[in-house]
């Protein structure tokens, strides 16, 4: 206790320092949390159900060698046969996850949904925090005995009934369908994706009421859910392939000789049981996503945490130094070394528990934070963030390596005196006290890491940059997307086509409209950019009259869709120069047929699926020809309109009071092309942003580094500087002795820190676009940034050295 209170005495005995030592601390501390803690949500957390690394998903080699743990998918039949058989397993649950309008009529209200098997909620063992769950007997086509219901979550249930028990029993519009809801889900349940919270479930059975979704079950051809199991307890994984293997056939209705027939061929793949100590299936692949930017960016923060570290160890290795004096008292008066020590270690254990609680607090906003920066409005990520024991044990660890890394040199440096010598006053007196070549050691540490972090994010920069300035091949910022659901309009499948050409006239008649266009899918949507679009080498759309001129691609050879290309018209194609490159090489493609169908034109490239991808071979198709592209119950519709002169936001009023007046019945929502180019680059976004923010951090302590290194070899020499003036030395040859450290300083640091980046270009490559890892230019301009920052900061003190009176220089000895 002794100890202890002379450690806070000391402490705030000096309250700068310290508030500079906890505040430095705290930045480390608090960022690393931060990112840890997101990584924690993302990749290794959970999900909060009992015994999540019983859950296993189905899926195949073929499926996992192209990126789909959960599989390629289910079709509802294949899950009805896996039902009825008597599979050895204590549970099994399919799921898909369709988005809902909870909006009567006009612009969308979009839900994040879920629809669920009966005994979804029972084989995750999940509770209901009001009302009940989803159970077998709702999964009946139409719904059970109280007729279709729903099941919504807590954050849905706050934010539309305030919490209010009267949600129970009312009534919920999905898609122009009532639904009763019967319960609440926890708090805690955000669903069976890390990162997509639901707002509502359905029952499967149910789907059949909404005709967006019917077609999980009517269609056999769609593959859209996605079936996890839970194991027997001590049934292993392997037994789990084994048994999913023995009951493929049944499973897909076929005999075993039968099994080489199956279509479609990933269907002939044997299964595979696929664990995961989390307990989820990666279906959303947003851990594969973000997986090595997150990564990336704990690495870089914990380059920061050791800059933050060397310059706390710097600073109170100029404090140690200052109480030298003190120390050398107490040990003539009898004290030892083993007693002193310790304390010394206390005070920078206070230090960094008092950093660290700052450091934890400062997480919890940082994370949130970092969250929506990686949201995008087409995906928002939603995780819990609330320390668990592994966020807790990560920041005790750092909070512990940061003691050590700072606190033990200095204390140990400070007992290292000679009480005698300290007492006559030849410590004081002397030019190198000894503390000179640990603090150059220091600051060169501490400009070597910053040469890592400072080069990292110079080259994210320049990555987000040439992204930046990929030509796209269409004009992005003219043009406004409106998703229109035309589910509630009764058509046939026949009219449906021509009623998405009339709503397409409608809008391009509203003032400040230059043209619009149909399509099933735009450049660089959500949709656009699926794992199975992703890998494709081609790329292929369907659209209407006028979409080219809406989006500004040039046209080089042929003609655009007109009116006059009909479904009863020869079936034709449009292709881009790089599907003319590849498919006709030697000759003009106008005129060939390109998948059946006569190529009317060719179009300049455009990207379609990813910036990083650029334009692949894309083949277009005429909205009016479009039988058999989508699901027979596909009822959305994106209309491009390009503005004439004003933002395209400024559309969507007029465009909004149009498409009511047009039908009452359709609901919409509006979208700027641009935010989708945006949200297409957002992750490169995030980390140039936010290892800008950490390289600009690294610059600040390296330059304070060598600020007080520099002043402090001012002020050890003092008497020395007064000495050579005033015998006549000139004042630059002063000047330039008072350099020579930490000019040495530099160039030791920023050659060790060329070596390092050397070393770490390589982990970060795949990351990078246009740039490579050991750009030379790059390189250099981050070294002559590095030392100009220090060199200024070495002669701020330095001059003001030179200006020393002399006879005050040697009155003050």
């Amino acid at each position: 206790m002794r100890a202890l209170r002379a450690a806070v005495r000391a402490i705030s005995s000096t309250p700068w320092t310290s508030s500079t030592v906890v505040l430095t601390l705290a930045l480390g501390v608090g960022v690393n949390a931060a990112v840890f803690g997101v990584v924690n949500s993302l990749l290794l957390r959970s999900l909060p159900v009992p015994e999540p690394d019983r859950l296993v998903t189905v899926s195949s080699d073929f499926a996992i060698g192209h990126g789909f743990k959960a599989g390629v998918g289910w079709n509802y039949a294949m899950w009805t046969r896996l039902q009825q058989s008597a599979h050895p397993f204590d549970g099994a649950l399919a799921w898909a996850q369709p988005t809902f309008d909870l909006a009567p009529r006009g612009e969308r209200q979009p839900a994040n949904g879920l629809i669920v098997s009966g005994r979804f909620f029972e084989v995750l063992r999940v509770r209901a925090q009001a009302g009940r769950l989803i159970a077998a007997a709702d999964d009946q086509p139409g719904g059970g005995a109280d007729g279709a219901v729903a099941v919504i979550s807590d954050r849905l249930w706050e934010r539309k009934f305030n919490r209010s028990g009267a949600a129970i029993g009312s009534s919920l519009t999905l898609d122009g369908v009532p639904f009763t809801i019967v319960g609440v889900t926890p708090a805690s349940f955000l669903g069976v994706e890390v990162g997509q919270a639901f707002d509502v479930a359905i029952p499967l059975g149910a789907a059949t009421t909404i005709r967006g979704t019917r077609s999980f079950i009517d269609d056999q051809r769609r593959f859209g859910l996605v079936v996890l199991l839970r194991l027997e307890p001590g049934q292993s994984v392997e037994q789990a392939t084994a048994a999913l293997r023995a009951l493929q056939p049944a499973i897909l209705g076929v005999t075993p000789e039968e099994m080489a027939d199956v279509s479609p061929s990933f269907l002939r793949e044997p299964f595979v049981a696929v664990a995961s100590p989390t307990g989820t299936s990666d279906f959303s692949r947003l851990r594969t996503r973000y997986q090595s930017s997150l990564v990336t960016l704990l690495v870089l923060v914990a380059l920061v945490l050791a800059i933050a570290c060397v310059s706390v160890a710097t600073v109170l290795l100029a404090r140690a130094n200052a109480r030298r004096y003190e120390i050398g008292v107490r040990m003539a008066l009898g004290a030892t070394r083993a007693q002193i020590w310790p304390q010394l270690l206390l005070e920078s254990v206070l230090l960094s528990a008092i950093g660290a609680i700052v450091g934890v607090l400062l997480a919890g906003w940082g994370g949130a934070l970092l969250v929506a920066q990686l949201s995008t409005l087409d995906t928002q990520i939603v995780l819990d963030l609330t320390p668990d024991v592994r966020v807790l044990a990560f920041t005790a660890v750092i909070a512990t390596l940061t003691t050590i890394l700072f606190g033990v040199g200095p204390a140990m440096h400070a007992t290292r005196v000679h009480p005698v010598a300290v007492l006559r006053g030849r410590a004081v007196g002397r030019t190198d006290d000894g503390s000179a070549r640990p603090t150059s050691v220091l600051i060169a540490a501490q400009l070597s890491l910053s040469v890592v972090v400072v080069l990292g994010a110079a080259l994210f920069v320049r990555t987000l940059d040439r992204l930046a300035h990929v030509p796209l091949g269409f004009d992005a910022d003219r043009v406004l997307l409106v998703s229109i659901e035309t589910g509630r309009v009764s058509t046939s499948i026949e009219e449906r086509t021509a009623l998405y050409q009339r709503i397409a006239d409608t809008i391009a008649r509203v003032p400040g409209v230059e043209r619009a266009a149909a399509s099933t899918f735009t450049p660089l949507s959500k949709a656009t950019q699926t794992p199975i679009m992703a890998r494709s080498e081609r790329a292929e759309a369907v659209v209407g009259p006028d979409w080219f001129e809406t989006y500004g691609t040039r046209v080089m050879a042929g003609r655009t869709f007109t009116t006059s290309d009909t479904a009863s018209s020869g079936k034709v194609a449009i292709v881009n120069e790089a599907y003319s490159r590849r498919f006709f090489p030697d000759k003009p493609a106008l005129g060939e047929l390109a998948e059946g169908r006569t190529v009317v034109g060719v179009v300049a490239n455009a990207v379609f699926a990813s910036v990083r991808g650029g334009p692949k071979a894309s083949l277009y198709r005429p909205l009016t020809q479009s039988e058999g592209t989508r699901p027979p119950d596909s009822s959305g519709i994106t209309i491009s309109a390009r503005a004439a002169a004003d933002s395209p936001t400024a559309l969507q009023r007029p465009i909004a009071e149009a498409l009511t007046t047009f039908d009452p019945r359709l609901t919409f929502t509006f979208s700027p092309l641009a935010n989708d180019v945006g949200a297409s680059i957002a992750q490169e976004r995030v980390i140039a942003s936010i290892a800008g923010v950490f390289a600009a951090l690294a610059l600040l302590l390296a330059a304070l580094g060598l600020f007080g290194l520099t002043a402090y070899s001012v002020n050890r020499r003092r008497f020395e500087i007064g000495v050579r003036l005033a015998l006549g030395a000139p004042h630059k040859h002063v000047f330039a002795i008072l350099l020579k450290r930490s000019l040495t300083v530099t160039a030791v640091g920023l050659a060790a820190g060329f070596a390092g980046a050397l070393f770490a270009g390589r982990y970060v490559a795949a990351m990078l676009y246009g740039v490579a890892p050991f750009d030379v230019p790059v390189l250099l301009v981050v070294m002559g940034l590095l030392a100009i920052v220090t060199l200024v900061a070495a002669l701020i003190p330095a001059r003001a050295a030179v200006a020393i009176d002399p006879l005050l220089a040697l009155r003050s000895e």
